[in-house]
């Protein structure tokens, strides 16, 4: 069975400045009726995304709107491929779905959701569950690092720090491994880094590994894990980037 309430953030990439801009929340919840799936626009996000030319989706065109259905909207749905062809058929055998009754939901979260004719990507939050904070993301700035990081290995322990001589971004937050020299690996992605950025300012320290390694690009994802206290998290202000279980 799925897990109810869950959240993904819409990610849009400006063909320009290359931004993440997260234009908007599809959530998954159950209720006594079965699956309920929601939408709603980032309005602020999508005021400045439209600068560089993003559209509201198609079927969900009022940015005021909250949208709702038992199902998952078509203008998402359409970018799974039919669960008829082996290649969907495979995903459900390596990610053991066999008994999910929301296997769209799964394959957005698993695969992000990318094509290759658009900028859109479907990224799970920061999750913080009985005092536990977890996340599991794409490491940023890889395309600057990864000759600096041939001996990256799956598993490898990392640690976090805020950079603070960053010019560009006063808020970076470093990825370093600890078991190579460290290393800059690369950085906690954009703008899930204001999340940590304030907790290692509070002192924590984080850590975390290398979870996974594409196969294409090498391109690395970094899991973390830490307890936490809520009251050193400003939810209100980054509830967008945090789904609290």
């Amino acid at each position: 069975m799925p897990k109810d309430n869950e959240k993904l953030l819409v990610s849009w990439k400006g063909p320009k400045s290359q931004k993440n801009y997260f234009v908007g929340l599809l959530s998954k919840n159950i209720n006594s009726k079965g699956l309920n799936y929601k939408f709603i626009y980032n309005i602020d996000v999508v005021l400045q995304a439209k600068e560089e030319g993003f559209m509201p989706f198609v079927g969900l065109k009022d940015l005021n709107k909250e949208y709702c259905g038992d199902k998952l909207f078509s203008v998402f749905e359409r970018r799974l491929p039919s669960q008829s062809r082996n290649i969907f058929k495979k995903f459900i055998n390596d990610y053991h779905l066999h008994n999910s009754n929301a296997l769209t939901w799964e394959y957005l979260k698993i695969t992000k959701g990318r094509t290759a004719t658009d900028n859109l990507s479907f990224l799970e939050p920061v999750y913080i569950e009985n005092g536990k904070l977890t996340y599991n993301g794409e490491i940023a700035g890889w395309s600057f690092t990864k000759n600096s990081n041939i001996h990256l290995k799956v598993n490898n322990q990392v640690i976090l720090r805020n950079e603070e001589t960053n010019t560009i971004d006063n808020e970076a937050v470093e990825i370093i491994d600890s078991e190579n020299g460290n290393v800059r690996v690369g950085y906690i992605q954009k703008p899930f880094n204001k999340v940590f950025y304030s907790l290692l300012k509070r002192g924590y320290f984080l850590s975390g590994y290398i979870e996974s390694i594409d196969s294409y690009d090498r391109r690395p994802t970094v899991s973390v894990e830490e307890r936490i206290s809520k009251g050193d998290i400003d939810i209100k202000e980054l509830s967008y980037l945090i789904h609290i279980k």
